[in-house]
């Protein structure tokens, strides 16, 4: 059974945009750290203008459920109400997946900053919104969803599980469509801390540069996305816009609890989402690297893809997202998918802003600029702590 995309929406550093480029998802830009002004997710990939450190605002809504909601949550909300508007499918038959675990961390800090000083007045509703699953069934409410719910975690591959899982649920026939969210990170002081000391984060004012020599570690990113997927049946039997195939995905692991990167469970992850699509590297078009900023990761990274390439690696162009909007952990697949969307529809591939000093030479790494390219058929890749590998393989749709 063939899956697609009918609706999708994401929301990135201040831009906030879907397919549609509807005004619902909308916030506006708190800082003024861009080159020049975007209006839309797509343009920014187009222009590489990129948007680390530019905070996002909180979108307007009605929602009586959302009124003491955080920023992420109706972030959140925000692309999940957009990308179910734009697919106009009935919502009882879409399920929902969201991407991540330990989804409201800085909430979570906040309950224990009152429960130290002030037990009594801690809320009642921490009873039941420290569970992640809060973040799927306030969605569900919200935007009456019947089908089957859950959420996945994956670490830094979270949203490519998510993909995953949303994926089997409509091949499998287990929900008529399905709605796939990657929430906006909500780290709390703790997480960041950690981070820093172990070294993944980037130095304060650092940016992020994937696959330059300079690349000093990661750059969080505040960013969160969703993609409504179909089966390619019911998209045509209600006359409803395919955007793209979620043609195949693959996940594995190498074996290893720890963060260090792990070349094997790589490269098995692109060449299983190939084989899942019923492709070949021939085939393949363009990659969507995971390519952190962090040296040991992308090091590992370009020595999966050149054992996946082989002949072709000068031929395939490779980018990364994070480039443009940080690592936004849980939710970077989503994000990255819909980045790959827009590229792929948009017939160029987004340049990986800060790239100046390429460690390799023998791959086809984009430099900051956008290049005119016609995908056919590409990977995304997202990579999580524990040796976690996934990769996504997506096609085109013809005549779009």
């Amino acid at each position: 059974m063939k899956v697609v995309v009918t609706g999708m929406a994401a929301m990135a550093g201040g831009v906030a945009t879907s397919w549609s480029f509807g005004s619902r998802a909308a916030c506006v830009l708190q800082a003024a750290e861009v080159r020049a002004p975007v209006s839309s997710f797509e343009a920014m990939l187009r222009e590489g203008a990129s948007q680390v450190g530019v905070a996002l605002t909180a979108p307007a809504v009605e929602e009586s459920a959302l009124r003491r909601a955080s920023l992420p949550m109706r972030a959140t909300f925000a692309v999940a109400r957009e990308a179910m508007g734009q697919a106009k499918l009935p919502a009882e038959e879409v399920g929902i997946v969201v991407a991540g675990s330990n989804l409201q961390l800085g909430r979570a800090w906040q309950a224990y900053e009152k429960y130290r000083t002030e037990p009594a007045y801690l809320s009642p509703r921490h009873g039941y919104e420290f569970y992640d699953t809060h973040v799927m069934a306030l969605l569900a409410e919200l935007l009456e969803l019947r089908g089957p719910g859950f959420t996945v975690g994956g670490a830094s591959a979270s949203g490519n599980v998510a993909i995953l899982a949303g994926l089997d649920l409509v091949r499998h026939g287990r929900a008529g469509a399905c709605l796939v969210v990657g929430p906006l990170p909500e780290l709390s002081p703790v997480e960041r801390q950690a981070l820093g000391t172990m070294g993944a984060l980037a130095p304060e004012g650092s940016a992020c540069r994937p696959f330059d020599r300079a690349a000093a570690g990661f750059v969080p990113g505040e960013a969160c996305a969703a993609v409504l997927l179909e089966s390619e049946k019911s998209a045509a039997a209600r006359g409803a816009a395919a955007l793209a195939e979620i043609a195949g995905a693959w996940s594995g692991l190498g074996g290893s609890h720890l963060p260090a990167p792990d070349v094997d469970s790589e490269l098995r992850a692109m060449a299983g989402a190939l084989d899942d699509a019923g492709a070949d590297v021939a085939e393949l078009d363009h990659i969507s690297a995971h390519a952190t900023s962090t040296p040991a990761g992308d090091v590992a990274e370009c020595a999966a893809l050149r054992r996946l390439l082989g002949a072709r690696a000068r031929d395939v162009p490779v980018n990364a997202t994070k480039s443009l909007v940080g690592h936004a952990l849980h939710a970077a697949g989503v994000v990255e998918l819909v980045a790959l969307i827009l590229q792929m529809r948009g017939g160029f591939v987004h340049g990986t802003a800060g790239l100046r000093d390429p460690i390799a030479d023998d791959l086809r790494l984009v430099g900051p600029r956008a290049i005119d390219h016609r995908i056919r058929l590409g990977l995304s890749n997202s990579f999580g702590f524990g040796s976690i590998a996934t990769s996504v393989a997506v096609r085109g749709i013809e005549g779009t």
